[in-house]
């Protein structure tokens, strides 16, 4: 057993040489307090996320849908298409990007946490935890803010969103199906303002890749009071507060 032992020793020196190297290249790949942390604010509050050129570029499944949805809305059919607005349900990515209301970032132990005011709703970003093995099938379930699996490039959180629910919206019209990318880019532009550049992709609705950017402002630190959504929506006020 002594010799097994001593054999044994300069594999585990090297797996341990390993570990501590691919430790050390993530830490020097990311930024040890990133600044995007902090409380933040949609700067032009809106329901729309507008492409940056052009029109959404609907394929015809998708102008379809996208038609369907509008007059649902005008036949007051609220949760036959936009279940955020009837039931409270989280309002999935990038829905949630267009908050009214503050939401706080923070970063620890490999993951990027959004804690948002409204509803308290949570989204999370895995920027450095190993992925675990799904032994229950629950990868195969879609979710209302899906999977983000995210890294850093200099002070640019990049997160790529998979595997979201159908039943979300991109905003408060626009439908995707399950084949949903979502892409983002947070960087900030200057001490108080955050970029979030987001890029589409879902090719049974759109013909193509597309591009929005929603910039926020930085908000004093403060604790979130309680929200809950569904006493608005029995009070028959908006689900969404201006």
């Amino acid at each position: 057993m002594a010799i097994e032992t001593t054999r044994a020793r300069p594999a585990l020196r090297a797996l341990l040489a390993a570990v501590l190297l691919g430790g050390a290249a993530q830490a020097a790949a990311q930024p040890a307090t990133p600044a995007i942390e902090g409380v933040w604010k949609i700067a032009a509050p809106t329901t729309t996320l507008k492409p940056v050129a052009g029109a959404v570029p609907f394929t015809a499944e998708g102008r379809k849908a996208y038609e369907a949805n509008r007059k649902l809305r005008a036949q007051n059919k609220i949760d036959d298409y936009d279940i955020t607005l009837s039931r409270c349900s989280n309002p999935g990515v990038p829905r949630l990007a267009l908050s009214p209301m503050r939401f706080k970032i923070w970063y620890r132990q490999g993951v990027v946490t959004f804690d948002y005011e409204w509803n308290r709703a949570l989204r999370q970003i895995n920027v450095g935890v190993p992925p675990q093995p799904d032994l229950l099938g629950q990868g195969l379930v879609p979710t209302a803010t899906g999977k983000s699996k995210g890294h850093w490039e200099g002070d640019t959180l990049v997160s790529v969103m998979e595997g979201a629910s159908d039943r979300t919206l991109i905003d408060d019209l626009v439908p995707h199906g399950y084949d949903l990318k979502v892409t983002e880019r947070y960087r900030l532009l200057d001490a108080d303002t955050l970029e979030d550049r987001i890029t589409i992709e879902d090719p049974a609705y759109f013909t193509h890749p597309w591009e929005a950017v929603v910039t926020y402002k930085r908000q004093p630190d403060a604790i979130f009071p309680e929200d809950v959504c569904l006493d608005r929506i029995t009070a028959h006020k908006p689900a969404f507060p201006g």
